[in-house]
């Protein structure tokens, strides 16, 4: 078995959009669908499951487990409609990676896409307080749109995408699937909501839907939280093995000089 993949309904769409959300860096791409498709309400429509994934399943709180999958679910829109592909994991080899990107177009063809965009993170080794949003694209046409929307797209180096997010574009643009890649700035060191909601603001004004963003504020707030708790942890850890110099405290200082 190379490819797997389990219809629980076959929707008809009319000239729907590609959204890909699965894991990587800061898990960016992943939380920023995962939002639409709760704040839309999407159907899930398939599931993929593949030899090219992982050989280990996830061990939820309650004791089942979770297997290695992908998963599809589609919006119907007053003018256009969505596809949506979510999952927990891409494939583990460079060769898998490629099949896999053929199986998700090959779904996406059938239903009649045309154009998508992947989301992704873009690691840069430090902490984003506001984080810019980079992209890619396989046709020129899309450049204007993004630049509107304050997406950085013209750089003053090459750079690359690892994984599906960028592959999809590649194989893509063989097929005349043409579209865009948005990645957020973040650290590479923590799953990255906020990093997420930059990617989503963009996404959503390109796609000309609306969703409430309440939700995804709380889990940044949240995340900014259990940062800066790390970060006093792993400060108290340096200063005990004396790699930094503890600050004195209010009464300590009373006793200097």
């Amino acid at each position: 078995m190379q490819f797997d993949v389990v219809y629980t309904r076959r929707p008809e769409l009319r000239s729907p959009v590609l959204v890909e959300g699965l894991p990587g860096i800061g898990h960016v791409g992943k939380i920023a669908a995962m939002h639409l498709i709760r704040e839309l309400r999407a159907k899930k429509f398939a599931r993929l499951y593949s030899a090219t994934f992982p050989p280990h399943v996830v061990i939820r709180k309650s004791g089942m487990i979770e297997e290695m999958k992908n998963e599809f679910y589609y919006w119907e829109g007053e003018e256009r409609d969505i596809i949506f592909v979510v999952g927990n994991t891409q494939s583990t080899s460079p060769e898998g990676q490629y099949l896999l990107c053929e199986k998700i177009l090959d779904i996406a063809q059938e239903l009649g896409a045309e154009e998508m965009y992947t989301l992704g993170g873009l690691g840069v080794g430090r902490p984003v307080d506001s984080p810019r949003v980079f992209g890619a694209v396989n046709h020129p046409r899309y450049i204007p749109p993004l630049e509107e929307r304050g997406v950085i797209v013209k750089r003053d180096g090459a750079g690359q995408i690892i994984g599906v997010s960028g592959m999809l574009l590649s194989q893509g643009k063989r097929r005349r699937i043409y579209g865009a890649c948005l990645m957020g700035e973040t650290s590479g060191f923590y799953v990255d909501p906020n990093s997420a909601r930059a990617v989503l603001e963009v996404l959503v004004s390109l796609l000309g839907v609306e969703v409430s963003m309440e939700r995804l504020a709380r889990r940044v707030k949240d995340a900014a939280r259990r940062v800066e708790e790390a970060a006093k942890l792993e400060r108290k850890m340096m200063e005990d093995m004396g790699i930094l110099r503890r600050e004195p405290t209010d009464d300590e200082m009373r006793y200097i000089g």
